[in-house]
């Protein structure tokens, strides 16, 4: 039977023991994507954070992973939400207004184990310990969920690729021979992390 596709970076566990974590980021006014649940995001130079987008973004380091978003709606409804709408205004001063747009990102990203789709390919054990582009299609606006999904096409080992595969789902409904498994994945190239940090973004 074919595999159900289960898109977004959905967090499982940390390594080495202890409690997923999340971090309240502040996003800056008119953001011009929307920044789905579990979309993967990136910092950059501005202080913004903002969903990581289809082109470039898929083979650079990114930032982390949404989780959720706090935000002022069009009349003015202080609003919890999956997901960050775009273009959602506000006129404020200060680092961290109260009235500002904020989405809960996953902490210590490195140090979390994901589970997530891989697209185009069936996985083989020699496909494991590779690093993997992402396909970052813009969310579903209906449910609100992220799209983004591992692509199996550019899996290399180069450093920068930013989401590593270290294993396989091994449940009854993920047939790790078939198109889509579900994988465990770990962000290997971020933007906040000591090796490679680009905090100040590109």
């Amino acid at each position: 039977m074919a595999n159900a596709r289960r898109l977004g970076f959905r967090p499982i566990k940390v390594s080495n023991g202890g409690t997923v974590t999340y971090d309240k980021v502040r996003v800056l006014t008119n953001n011009t994507l929307a920044i789905g649940y579990r979309d993967a995001i990136k910092y950059v130079a501005t202080g913004d954070v903002v969903a990581a987008a289809a082109g470039a973004d898929e083979l650079i380091l990114q930032g982390g992973v949404a989780m959720g978003a706090i935000y002022t709606d069009a009349t003015n409804v202080r609003r919890e939400s999956k997901a960050l709408p775009a273009a959602t205004l506000y006129t404020s001063t200060g680092a961290e207004p109260e009235n500002a747009s904020f989405v809960y990102v996953v902490q210590d990203c490195v140090g979390v184990e994901f589970e997530q789709n891989v697209a185009n390919s069936a996985i083989a054990l020699t496909d494991l310990n590779l690093n993997y582009p992402v396909v970052l299609t813009t969310i579903n606006t209906t449910t609100l969920l992220s799209r983004h999904e591992l692509n199996a096409t550019g899996r290399a080992v180069t450093a920068t690729i930013p989401w590593r595969v270290t294993g396989f789902v091994r449940r009854a409904d993920n047939d790790i021979s078939l198109v889509d498994c579900n994988v465990i994945c770990k962000l290997n190239a971020g933007q906040r992390e000591p090796a490679l940090s680009i905090a100040l973004g590109t």
